[in-house]
């Protein structure tokens, strides 16, 4: 997959210029290694995932922001049902190799719960969030513990670190805040709505994973008292 065909789209180009669109080019090694660990760390290939130029954003009605740094969206492909990580140019941009990989490590983690649930049909609506505080919490209780995923030790004491009650990283928001929304680079204001997970019954009927990743999350369900 070509992480960054997003930037191809003239469209996309024309909203930056060559300089910041090298420097994301560049990021890409920093990303790739991050990935490499989150593997190493679970045993598990990382799924699949893209450079999004286009920040997603969400503002409450008391002024509060959420920038959604990475997403991991199900979504219907010709195969059937796939999953894809989302991962943000100002994340990419801005974000230390810590912060990169514990966001893509916390990323894992909802990956492997939404395969836990789509295998097992458990899929429900989710409830409509009314504030960054309640959305982020929402995003934090639909994870896995990271102990019962990664070997190591190291990678699993950055994620709690950094993961509290919502991602932080005061460096990282303060520049995303200056640099890209001060500045009027794109974002898409979504709303909790928006960001739910929706996918029809019949791809979830129709879907299909590996059996060594389905293997592999049964075990983890039985260390983490799931089952």
């Amino acid at each position: 997959m070509n992480r960054l065909f997003r930037f191809e789209d003239p469209k996309i180009t024309g909203l930056f210029d060559k300089r910041f669109i090298s420097s994301i080019f560049k990021k890409m090694e920093v990303l790739e290694k991050c990935v490499s660990r989150v593997e190493n760390a679970s045993g598990l290939r990382f799924p699949e995932y893209y450079i999004e130029p286009i920040l997603p954003v969400y503002f409450d009605d008391s002024g509060g922001i959420a920038v959604y740094y990475a997403r991991t969206i199900p979504y219907a492909a010709p195969s059937g049902l796939d999953i894809v990580v989302q991962v943000s140019a100002a994340m990419l941009k801005y974000g230390s190799k810590s912060s990169i990989e514990a966001i893509l490590a916390h990323e894992f983690l909802h990956y492997l719960d939404l395969v836990r649930r789509i295998s097992k049909f458990e899929i429900v609506s989710d409830e409509v969030r009314g504030s960054v505080f309640e959305t982020l919490y929402s995003d934090l209780e639909k994870t896995i513990k990271p102990e019962h995923v990664y070997s190591d030790k190291k990678l699993v004491r950055n994620l709690k670190k950094k993961f509290v009650d919502g991602f932080e990283d005061e460096k990282l928001k303060e520049k995303t805040l200056s640099d890209w929304i001060n500045k009027g680079r794109p974002i898409v204001r979504l709303s909790p709505e928006e960001n739910m997970v929706r996918i029809p019954v019949n791809m979830i009927l129709a879907s299909k994973f590996d059996p060594i990743l389905l293997l592999r999350v049964r075990e983890i369900e039985k260390k983490a008292g799931l089952v």
